[in-house]
Order: structure tokens, then C-alpha cells, then sequence
């Protein structure tokens, strides 16, 4: 049996909880088409249960430590194909273990978990740094990216608190996704987008952007200038959308 659920973490609880009352484990939990099905594997279309998953969702951090429940919401964003089942039996370990969960690091069940949770932890953290916002007309501050994962819920908080005054978007043009920053109520929310055509700069966008450019020459340092260096701190897929990177 495959469980498709609609991409929401709280669609995947629905379709974990599903599993647990019938007491098997599925095939596979996916928010994707499978690409190939065996001649006996049925799908199995998973309504999201709000009510369900904030059931389950209690029950998880009544029983896991805290710092399990955080590695679980991590690894959820992961980009990682097949990761829902890996945290469907992660899950089912920890509810079985309870507080004991949180010294079995080194259990087949939490391994790749964790490995995940730690790679979308770096990478939110990295592009808390790599977000680079455009003036568009109508006064609404626009910044694209590409990551490997799902971060945009993840440093959407971070954006929020720091330009609270602005109105903004951060938009992940990998998933056409984004996150968009309301100022006046002081809240963000997840939508779809896609953008395809050149975007309204304001008139003075471009003239800003030049003077960001000149003093990023400005501050190099030519005797130190080390190609392979910056390209292992800062890999070239970070630098499409980095403007003092827009005349290499």
C-alpha cells in the first residue's frame, strides 16, 4: 500500500496515523505521483485530518524529547525523495521508546533522520545569510532562491522579525513557493507562485544595486583573490541570485 497525502506536515501525521490504526507499515508515504507502482501496490489517496494530526501531533511531544520533535520537523522539509517513510519509522520507534528515544543516536531508524534534520538546519541557516531582497515597484521587497530543501517555513520567522516594517517576499522559484511578509498585520504566509517574466524594478533598484557592487570590488582584495577557496565557501549555485556575483 502507498499513502499519497497533499505535501502538508500535517497531511503527512494524517496518513501516519492512518498506518498506525491499521498496524502496518505502508509501501511508501508520498506527496508525488510513484513513479512506477508493482502490479499488486495500490494508491491509496489520503484526506488531510487536522483534527487527527493534532492528535498525533500531541501525542509525539507528550512522548519524544524535545529535541527529537525538532529533528523531526527539520528532516520533513528535506528534499530528500522517501524520506516519509524513513520518519514514519523513526516516529514508530520513538512513541515506542519514549524518553530512552533520545539516546538511541545511533539506532538504523534515527541515523537518517538526523542526517537529514542536520543538512536542512545548515542550509536555513546558511540562506538566513544569502537572501538578497529587490525593490519592485509599489514598494514590495522581492528575493529569490534555489535550495536543496524546503527551508522557506524555516526562515521565514527569522526575515519576519528582522523586516517587520516591510512588506516582502522570499521565493523558493525551485518549488514555485513563497513565503509573503504582511506589515501590518505582522504575519507571513506560504503560497504558490511563479514568476515568468522580468520582474518591476523601482527606479531606484538598479542604481542601489550598482553601488552594492562597487563597494563589494572595493572591499576584495586583489593579492587575496582565491577562486577555489570562495567557491568551497560559497558553491556557484548559491550565487545566481547574489548581485555581487552578476558580473562574473
Amino acid at each position: 500500500m502507498i499513502l499519497r497525502y497533499d505535501g502538508t506536515f500535517a497531511g503527512f501525521l494524517s496518513a501516519v496515523a492512518l498506518a498506525r490504526v491499521r498496524g502496518a507499515e505502508p509501501e511508501a508515504i508520498t506527496d508525488r505521483e510513484p513513479d512506477q507502482q508493482g502490479l499488486f501496490t495500490a494508491v491509496e489517496e489520503v484526506e488531510t485530518d487536522r483534527d487527527r494530526a493534532e492528535e498525533l501531533y500531541q501525542l509525539i511531544r507528550r512522548t519524544l524529547p524535545a529535541g527529537a520533535v525538532q529533528t523531526l520537523r527539520y528532516a520533513f522539509h528535506a528534499g530528500e525523495p522517501g524520506r516519509e517513510i524513513l520518519l514514519f519509522r523513526y516516529l514508530q520507534l520513538g512513541l515506542a521508546t519514549g524518553p530512552r528515544f533520545g539516546a538511541m543516536l545511533a539506532h538504523e531508524a534515527v541515523i537518517p533522520v538526523w542526517k537529514l534534520a542536520r543538512a536542512v538546519g545548515r542550509e536555513a541557516h546558511r540562506y538566513k545569510g544569502l537572501v538578497r531582497f529587490r525593490q519592485l515597484e509599489g514598494d514590495v521587497w522581492y528575493a529569490a532562491m534555489e535550495p536543496d530543501h524546503r527551508i522557506l517555513p524555516l526562515i521565514a520567522p527569522h526575515f519576519a522579525a528582522r523586516f517587520a516594517d516591510q512588506r516582502w517576499i522570499i521565493h523558493d522559484r525551485r518549488r514555485n513557493e513563497a513565503v509573503v511578509f504582511d506589515p501590518a498585520r505582522r504575519e507571513w504566509a506560504e503560497t504558490p507562485l511563479e514568476v515568468t517574466g522580468p520582474l518591476p524594478l523601482s527606479a531606484g533598484e538598479e542604481l542601489f544595486r550598482d553601488l552594492w557592487q562597487r563597494y563589494f570590488d572595493r572591499l576584495a582584495i586583489a593579492e587575496r583573490h582565491n577562486p577555489k577557496l570562495q567557491r568551497q565557501n560559497l558553491p556557484l549555485k548559491h550565487r545566481r541570485h547574489l548581485p555581487e556575483f552578476e558580473r562574473e
